[in-house]
């Protein structure tokens, strides 16, 4: 089912399984703006926390979206995500307004954000900063900027399933357990979605490679 139909379905029938799928569909939004606004550097938070809060602020963003006012769903979702952090941090902490005002960054969740690149550009960078050490690829191929330049894109290739388990065991550092309990499938189907997603990118690039 495409974003539309999907859409147009969950509308109709807001239920919650067709939320779930409409969250997975975008959960890069939630990466896009926690790496494009540096959250992490915050210390206020670790990256789960900001991750979960970003989640908040995507399904706050399903629920009062409206398709029929011609916004795209990204460039709404980007601001109630980056809102909803905000929101989150100024609970915590006074000092909080003095950050914002500091680094060029508007609390009421109006930041400098460029989307020039796109989110599964930025998504497949991302993971690829990752790939040296956890996928047994040696430095000396990825010395070349042709492999390095194939590999984000195998990353980028990757069905939305699988860019999302990659993203939130080395992005965002959850276990199986966690990626299960998130997606709705069992801790072994993701051990075993993980070890081929893993092979099947170390193969293509050796092919790559020859």
């Amino acid at each position: 089912m495409n974003n539309e139909n999907l859409w147009a379905s969950f509308k109709s029938n807001p239920t919650t399984e067709l939320k779930k799928q409409i969250v997975l569909n975008y959960i890069n939004l939630v990466h896009y703006v926690i790496h494009k606004t540096n959250f992490n550097q915050n210390e206020i938070f670790d990256r789960r926390d900001y991750f979960q809060f970003g989640i908040e602020g995507l399904s706050e963003a399903i629920d009062r979206f409206d398709p029929d006012y011609g916004t795209k769903f990204e460039t709404y979702a980007i601001q109630r995500i980056r809102g909803k952090i905000y929101d989150e941090l100024r609970k915590y902490t006074p000092k909080f307004e003095m950050a914002c005002e500091h680094d060029g960054t508007s609390s009421s969740g109006s930041t400098n954000l460029s989307l020039n690149n796109t989110v599964i550009e930025d998504e497949g960078m991302q993971l690829y900063e990752m790939v040296p050490g956890e996928y047994d690829i040696p430095d000396s191929l990825l010395e070349k900027n042709e492999l390095k330049s194939k590999l984000v894109d195998l990353i980028k290739g990757l069905n939305e399933r699988d860019r999302t388990i990659l993203n939130l065991y080395y992005y965002e550092e959850l276990n199986y357990q966690d990626i299960a309990k998130l997606l709705n499938i069992t801790v072994s189907r993701i051990s075993q979605l993980h070890s081929k997603i893993i092979k099947s990118l170390k193969q293509r690039l050796a092919f790559y490679n020859d």
